[in-house]
């Protein structure tokens, strides 16, 4: 087992070189050994193109990340079922992608790559006649035509993807240079309760098709990284008690201070008990109680004087 560094990428790329020829253009992910000044200096020393995809936007890289679903799956069989190291299995796995044939463009990759059906042993064979007979024109044909044929039907599936992809979707929305966003990473998610979404960035630089380079404003500070318009979200800044001040400040809210003077209406204080009663007009005066009297309701006969 090798580490997951720099020089073990730089030694598998090598190995790749050596059997397929140098190619110019690598796409991959922005991770620590793809990023490394070291890597970008080994492939630009042999005249290789990086293209970094913007992270959460897996479709950029839809055929690799596609067939990085089959690996894993048949992975999981190799290990779980029959029981064995998946270190041990990679090549057959290797072996079984490349001699099959593939749903879109109905050949398999080896014969795209060298133009012929086989095995391991017939790609030793193919390499043995190329070398003593070289090779001869019309198997260079028939893979020229199996390699138009093989880009037309990605060209009508890339067209029948882009069409059911892009049906439901609108427009992103539109940042400038200095704006403050934060971004959603939901791959990053710690717990159910973390919300998904990370920063606040600062927009450094506009990139092509909606893509944005940002710059980190806490935390880490001055880390970099890039990010589409749809995993965006505006932010205006914290919200400050000074700022809400300013906000819910009004003159038509302030309640007026309480003075002295009656106000016109009807008063509603309760009399004195001081003052006499106010008799009304045409009141007839109630009678005098005695303390003497009986309180109850029944009847007493005069006593003669």
């Amino acid at each position: 087992m090798y580490r997951q560094d720099s020089t073990e990428l730089k030694r598998a790329f090598t190995n790749a070189i050596s059997i397929f020829g140098t190619p110019q253009l690598i796409v991959c992910d922005r991770g620590r050994m793809f990023d490394s000044a070291e890597f970008n200096e080994w492939a630009a020393n042999f005249g290789i193109q990086l293209h970094f995809i913007t992270p959460e936007m897996h479709h950029e890289n839809g055929q690799v990340e596609r067939y990085c679903r089959t690996v894993l799956n048949m992975v999981r069989i190799e290990v779980n079922h029959k029981h064995e190291s998946w270190s041990n299995a990679l090549w057959k796995i290797q072996l079984v992608l490349n001699t099959n044939k593939q749903k879109t463009t109905q050949c398999s990759a080896l014969n795209l790559l060298i133009g012929t059906e086989a095995t391991t042993p017939a790609i030793n064979a193919l390499v043995r006649d190329i070398t003593v007979g070289g090779s001869t024109p019309n198997r260079e044909a028939w893979r020229e035509l199996r390699r138009q044929r093989a880009e037309e039907r990605l060209a009508r599936n890339q067209s029948d993807q882009d069409a059911r992809v892009n049906r439901s979707r609108k427009a992103p929305r539109a940042f400038a240079v200095s704006d403050m966003v934060f971004v959603k990473k939901s791959s990053q998610a710690t717990s159910k309760l973390d919300s998904g979404i990370r920063g606040p960035y600062r927009v450094t630089s506009c990139l092509p098709n909606g893509r944005y380079e940002l710059q980190l404003i806490a935390g880490s500070y001055g880390k970099t990284t890039q990010a589409a318009a749809e995993y965006m979200l505006p932010w205006d800044g914290e919200w400050t008690p000074e700022a809400c001040a300013a906000i819910f400040e009004c003159d038509d809210d302030l309640i007026p201070a309480a003075t002295s003077e009656p106000q016109p209406g009807t008063s509603r204080d309760m009399p004195s008990l001081s003052s006499p009663p106010e008799e009304l007009p045409n009141q007839v005066p109630s009678p005098e109680i005695i303390e003497d009297d009986d309180t109850s309701g029944e009847a007493v006969l005069a006593t003669p004087e």
